[in-house]
């Protein structure tokens, strides 16, 4: 029976894919660089600097349904910003996103010392890919 093209493609963890490998592209993009930010908000406005120099198209505030609005989302992939917080926090956030079908990956981006520590257990989530980095801070 030949398989329906119109539905994500669900991975095992350990699988390649277009989307892992995109998302992998935007974790080293956006973990090369130091962020000088007062807030949230201004760290939001430094990424999206690095996104629109580095050319890609991408929507902020990203509703992806009546309960979800993704900080940013480019193609399918979500970029999750985290500036305060716990990693079950964080983590149970992306779990609803990640769960939802026009979401491929999730890039969770946050300054908190958790995020340095990868989740190995998780480049796949849910069959779908997933990436947590720690970004570095310019001194003010």
């Amino acid at each position: 029976m030949p398989q329906n093209h119109s539905e994500p493609r669900h991975l095992k963890t350990g699988d390649a894919s277009e989307q892992h490998m995109k998302l992998a592209a935007l974790a080293r993009l956006l973990g090369s660089f130091l962020y000088r930010y007062g807030s949230e908000v201004q760290l939001h406005d430094a990424l999206a600097r690095v996104l629109d120099d580095a050319g890609y198209q991408y929507s902020r505030e990203f509703v992806l349904d009546a309960k979800n609005r993704a900080d940013s989302c480019l193609g399918g992939i979500v970029i999750e910003v985290k500036v305060d917080g716990a990693l079950s926090e964080a983590l149970r956030q992306v779990d609803r996103y990640i769960n939802l079908p026009q979401v491929t990956g999730v890039l969770l981006a946050s300054t908190q010392r958790w995020a340095a520590k990868p989740l190995t257990d998780r480049p796949a989530w849910q069959g779908k890919a997933f990436q947590m980095i720690r970004l570095g801070r310019q001194a003010l």
